[in-house]
This record gives structure tokens, sequence and C-alpha cells, in this order.
């Protein structure tokens, strides 16, 4: 994997997890429950791009 893709799919997941965590403490959840929710969508996020990169890699 480029570095590149490398660095898109870490910034992705850096925001994914801020944007949810932000969304839940603005909502009124505990802290513990954003940063549980945050990490999950990080989560998924890099999971996501992750497995769409490896699809769609050039030979």
């Amino acid at each position: 994997m480029s570095s590149e893709r490398a660095i898109l799919i870490a910034l992705a997941a850096i925001a994914a997890t801020a944007i949810a965590a932000a969304l839940m403490l603005a909502d009124g959840s505990t802290w513990p429950a954003a940063l549980l929710t945050g990490l999950a969508a990080g989560g998924a996020t890099l999971w996501g791009l992750l497995g769409w990169f490896a699809r769609h890699s050039r030979p």
C-alpha cells in the first residue's frame, strides 16, 4: 500500500472518530459513551477503507 493511501486511511479514521465523539458529546452523552462511539466509528471507517482499497488496488 502506498504511503498516500495509508495517510488517507489514517486521517479518515481519525476524522470519523472525532466527529462521532463530538456529536455524541453535543447530544449530552457522557464522555466514556462518546469515546466508545467515536472509536467504533473510527474502527468501522478503518475497516471499510482497508477493504475497499484492497479490492480496488492496482496490479
